[in-house]
């Protein structure tokens, strides 16, 4: 079965990535074209028809392992940063509560919290419950070593946005999600693009809709977070991917689902085939930041 006029008409299910001198191999699957791959892993369809010596981008045979040119990175340097807690305990008030709201009032992070408590980033805590607040400032390390991260060519290419890395991995390490994950997420919903507005008004690396940043600013308790800021948006986006796998009991595809299309609705109807797709996508694309 081929892939006709960009479309993939037959199955193979599963997606392989290794990588060898700077190149990554992908396993064509079912809905996807040489324009998605190419956005994935950040190329073009000219590289990769050139490194695969396809002839015409829209005939590819699903199945068919494609060598994906151009991805590695060496990088180095470090920091951290420093969480400062006022310790104590807190008494859960409000149906709202939650660890990230809790932690980011307190001075603290979601994962120092939940260490704290012996719960996971992901519980449900119910009103009423004391939670121990961290009794002393801890230094939570963000790593800024590049190495062993195999990053998208566009994205090496652009020393102004690789600026962006140790604020993903702060706000990550803040609301207790895995890096790769935020970072695949922002980097399919906007190639890391501080400048990016969808037709619905959603905003920046995060592609964050007006609604959803009202919503985050009375959740974190900080009327001042915009989506225009960079580091605000990936914040709120940080938070937005907590408070998902929360509500999902840590599955990243509900997650991711939700992210794109609404948990509500993905509850109510299902995920629509462009949120599989989606969905798929942004699984792939965090490899790269693994």
């Amino acid at each position: 079965m081929v892939v006709l006029a960009g479309t993939v008409v037959a199955c193979a299910l599963s997606l392989l990535w290794t990588a060898s001198a700077g190149a990554a191999t992908v396993r064509v699957r079912p809905g996807q074209t040489l324009t998605q791959i190419a956005a994935t892993y950040g190329t073009t369809v000219g590289a990769l028809a050139s490194a695969n010596g396809i002839r015409n981008p829209n005939l590819v045979v699903i199945g068919t392992t494609l060598t994906v040119p151009s991805v590695g990175a060496t990088a180095t340097g470090s920091t951290s940063t420093t969480a400062a807690a006022t310790g104590g305990t807190y008494a859960v008030a409000a149906p709202g509560d939650s660890l990230w709201s809790i932690a980011t009032r307190n001075g603290t992070s979601v994962a120092a919290l939940a260490r704290a408590n012996g719960i996971s980033v992901t519980s449900t805590i119910l009103v009423g419950r004391r939670l121990v607040l961290p009794t002393h400032t801890s230094s939570v390390a963000v790593p800024m070593s590049l190495q062993s991260q195999r990053y998208p060519a566009s994205l090496l290419a652009s020393s102004s946005r690789l600026t962006f890395v140790p604020l993903f991995q702060q706000w990550a390490t803040h609301f207790g999600v895995p890096t790769a994950l935020l970072e695949g997420t922002c980097w399919w919903e906007s190639g890391w693009q501080t400048g990016v507005v969808s037709s619905t008004g959603a905003v920046g690396i995060g592609q964050l809709e007006p609604s959803t940043v009202t919503t985050f600013r009375s959740v974190l308790g900080d009327p001042s977070l915009s989506a225009s800021d960079t580091s605000d948006n990936i914040e709120i986006a940080a938070a937005y991917l907590h408070q998902l796998l929360a509500q999902t009991g840590g599955n990243q595809r509900l997650a991711l689902a939700g992210y794109y299309q609404g948990l509500a609705s993905v509850r109510r109807i299902g995920m629509l085939p462009s949120t599989v797709q989606y969905v798929h996508g942004v699984l792939a694309t965090a490899v790269l930041f693994s």
